[in-house]
């Protein structure tokens, strides 16, 4: 995992219409184990995916309200459309995002 070296980085998807944010820190094993899930849900989906060490953030973590890590925010725009912290299976994870692309169609 890389962390995002600038703050302004962890807003670079912000101007997508649909993206995913994952928050880890480089400690945590779940971490590690949810990146690799993500990463297999997301060759399904194809998303634009920013992944960032949140030790480096702490005012975004508090602006977004963030408990504990692993998260993943789906979101559209700046706008957070789903939030997980259990990265229970892959098909899962495909699911939930699958949910905010096709609400993305409808709209």
């Amino acid at each position: 995992m890389k962390h995002t070296e600038k703050l302004n980085d962890i807003y670079k998807h912000f101007d997508k219409d649909v993206h995913l944010l994952f928050g880890y820190t480089p400690t945590c094993g779940t971490c590690k184990v949810s990146e690799r899930m993500l990463d297999i849900a997301n060759q399904v989906t194809q998303l634009p995916i920013n992944k960032s060490d949140l030790n480096f953030y702490p005012e975004f973590c508090k602006t977004y309200e963030i408990l504990s890590v692993p998260v993943l925010f789906i979101m559209k725009k700046d706008k957070i459309m789903q939030r997980i912290y259990a990265f229970q299976s892959v098909p899962y994870l495909v699911e939930n995002i699958q949910k905010v692309i096709d609400d993305k169609n409808l709209s």
